[in-house]
């Protein structure tokens, strides 16, 4: 996995292993004012962001895969079973192209990865889907592209998932998304997933948790 933070300033996206923003300067981590960011934005000659987050809990930060699924870690084999409620009842084996808004599971660090180790969500785990949609777009987004990406398909859907904004949320989020060669075949499923800022195990569903 891919991991990248962005500015609380200029809200560029940048390499987990750098420090300092790109754009901007402004150190990882380092708070910034609404007056901050908008006396930054008239110097750089931009407009203010379309949806500005005064108040951030912590970095935002984006995953995205280059992959059409998910890799189990190894020693996962079986497949997860579902109850009569569509929701995971057993532990095992989901394909990510069976997964579903309300899913809970883990996964390894591979960076091409095709299913996961589901887990029912009363079971500890470290992420949760709160969303899946079709991304359409000319050619397969840039790095930089991939921020409007979650913001178009991922934002809106995390408030009414989990009951508070992202920008208000304690909880991280992050997304799966198509490869450039499954793009180039007509996958364009982005899917939504929150987790602990750490990874750190979650028990039970976030869905209406207000977190």
């Amino acid at each position: 996995m891919n991991e990248r933070w962005v500015c609380k300033r200029c809200f560029s996206s940048n390499e987990g292993t750098v420090g300092a923003c790109a754009r901007c300067g402004l150190t990882r981590g380092a708070e910034s004012s609404a007056e901050d960011q908008q006396s930054w934005a008239a110097q750089a000659g931009v407009g203010a962001p379309a949806a500005p987050q005064p108040a951030w809990r912590g970095l935002l930060r984006y995953w995205w895969i280059p992959a059409l699924a998910i890799f189990l870690a190894v020693g996962y084999f079986t497949t997860a079973r579902r109850g009569d409620d569509g929701s995971l009842s057993t532990a095992g084996t989901v394909s990510v192209d069976d997964l579903q808004v309300g899913d809970c599971f883990n996964s390894g660090d591979e960076t091409e990865i095709s299913s996961v180790d589901g887990r029912p969500c009363a079971d500890p785990h470290q992420y949760e889907v709160f969303a899946i949609d079709r991304y359409e777009a000319d050619s397969f987004p840039t790095d930089a592209q991939m921020e409007q990406v979650f913001y178009s398909v991922c934002d809106a859907p995390f408030a009414s998932y989990v009951g508070v904004s992202y920008a208000e949320s304690e909880l991280w989020a992050s997304m799966i998304t198509p490869s450039e060669e499954t793009w180039g075949s007509g996958d364009r499923e982005f899917i939504c997933y929150l987790h602990e800022e750490d990874e750190s195990d979650i028990t039970g569903s976030m869905r209406g948790s207000n977190r």
